[in-house]
């Protein structure tokens, strides 16, 4: 019997944090071991789907490589002045929602 594959430990506040050190720059977050793995990673990061250290939403690109060893995703964080503008962008959204004060 094969052993199962261990899992993919990422640690995303500190992949999010070197990022914004290199705005720009596509820098490799992680591989996994399976490309559906990496996929949803890589849609989590776009999304910030709970990882907060990516939000607001759409402040990185994620995109997925594949590689000997898994697929690997790699990232980048767009800058202040996109990620100012989402968030202005969700508080103009949440106001006209009804749910700004």
């Amino acid at each position: 019997m094969t052993r199962p594959r261990k899992r993919t430990h990422t640690r995303h506040a500190k992949a999010a944090a070197r990022l914004r050190e290199h705005p720009g720059m596509w820098m490799q977050v992680a591989v996994y071991p399976t490309a559906y793995s990496a996929h949803g990673a890589a849609h989590r990061i776009r999304t910030a789907y709970r990882l907060p250290a990516y939000e607001p939403a759409g402040a990185y690109e994620a995109r997925t490589e594949q590689l000997d060893e898994g697929t690997a995703v790699v990232a980048r964080w767009l800058g202040a002045q996109v990620e100012a503008d989402l968030r202005r962008a969700a508080a103009l959204a949440a106001v006209h929602a009804g749910g700004g004060a």
